[in-house]
């Protein structure tokens, strides 16, 4: 299987975290001549955005949380779902959570993250949203995560690159405060995953691929934060 990736990418990282947990391996794919706009990528994903996951029969999976439910389906073993329906359900709902009411806010910031392009209107506004997404995600989240045979869920592998990328947006805006530090639960939760031997090494990887990034765009480099 191939993944069309980036490796600074926080959606691809949770593919390549539930892949690592699972023991499968996964071919990494350049991007096309042309890039996401070209005519061959949006083949796989009209919308032009990564990760993309392509089978060995040539289906193309675009969005995270679907290619983490196809690995899951396609590679049972370990289980990253717990086997009880209420704690699956839980998990499937600190997805969503993590998704609609943190993510959104935050991807609606990229547009402002350079000053010289910023509308502080959004930008308040839109924090807001996230820091209430973020009081909401730490109220879920504070009973705990259930567990699975993996030890971890796919809930683990999507919301660990989501606070990476709370500290990140938090630090590119000029907050005076990272959000995620508020939310005792979600600091615990944050903290345990970069102790984590697969988990911690791929948040590792997102920064330095970041802080690559940062480097390249002439942006000041934010590592340090996380």
């Amino acid at each position: 299987m191939k993944l069309y990736t980036s490796p600074n990418s926080p959606f691809s990282a949770r593919v390549r975290i539930a892949a690592r947990l699972k023991n499968i391996e996964l071919e990494t794919a350049p991007l096309p001549v042309g890039g996401l706009k070209s005519e061959e990528f949006r083949g796989l994903n009209p919308v032009a955005k990564i990760p993309v996951l392509v089978t060995e029969d040539g289906v193309s999976i675009p969005e995270s949380e679907a290619i983490l439910r196809y690995i899951e389906d396609r590679f049972p073993t370990p289980s990253l779902m717990p086997a009880d329906a209420g704690e699956r359900a839980r998990v499937n709902v600190t997805i969503r959570l993590t998704d609609l009411y943190v993510m959104d806010p935050v991807i609606r910031l990229f547009a402002h993250l350079a000053p010289t392009s910023r509308d502080q209107r959004v930008v308040d506004s839109e924090v807001a949203r996230w820091a209430q997404g973020l009081a909401n995600l730490n109220d879920w989240l504070a009973p705990g995560l259930p567990q699975s045979e993996a030890g971890l869920t796919l809930a683990h592998c999507a919301l660990a690159p989501a606070l990476h990328l709370q500290t990140r947006i938090a630090a590119m805006l000029g907050l005076a405060e990272d959000p995620v530090r508020q939310h005792d639960a979600l600091v615990a939760f944050y903290e345990d995953m970069k102790r984590h031997p697969v988990v911690g090494a791929l948040l590792s990887d997102l920064t330095t691929a970041q802080h690559a990034y940062d480097l390249k765009a002439g942006r000041p480099p934010v590592a340090h934060w996380h």
